[in-house]
């Protein structure tokens, strides 16, 4: 009976350690991921950029892509966010694959019904790029927001096997 007791003791804490190094690992990353969240705000914060970089920290290399985009009111923030991911997912394959077509025009309109001396045109300019390569989905870091626009960060970590 007492060798029960002090097996059930031994395996409970065996349980308990187990799950508490769970725990810390978990609490470790956390902290891990806000440090390369703030390091890189201050980064793009001090001097900002758009586009793909690798960056590195002590022991992991990660792929950045920041994309920027105009605040609109009249935009829902699932279209906002969904805009930032394809211009993020488009970026990052352009950067690892380096295949890409594009395409562009320019297109000038007159209204011929205004009688000014100084008509008013319209120019449009269509561009379409297609490019060939897949890309892993990208984490959201983070995304910072003045009055005009907003900055989505994109972060994936680089595996060093490849």
């Amino acid at each position: 009976m007492m060798l029960n007791n002090i097996l059930y003791k031994v395996i409970i804490l065996v349980i308990y350690f187990v799950f508490s190094q769970n725990m810390c690992f978990s609490q470790s990353y956390n902290q891990e991921q806000t440090a390369l969240k703030n390091f890189l705000v201050r980064m793009y914060k001090s001097a900002p950029f758009e586009g793909v970089k690798v960056v590195s920290d002590y022991e992991n290399n990660y792929l950045l892509s920041v994309v920027t985009l105009k605040k609109s009111a009249n935009t829902p923030e699932s279209t906002t966010n969904r805009i930032a991911q394809v211009k993020s997912s488009r970026q990052v394959s352009q950067y690892i694959n380096g295949i890409t077509f594009i395409d562009s025009q320019t297109i000038i309109y007159t209204n011929p019904k205004q009688k000014e001396e100084n008509p008013i045109e319209e120019m449009t300019d269509m561009i379409k790029e297609n490019s060939i390569g897949f890309t892993k989905a990208m984490e959201v870091l983070t995304v910072i927001s003045d009055e005009q626009k907003l900055c989505y960060m994109f972060i994936k970590k680089i595996d060093k096997n490849k």
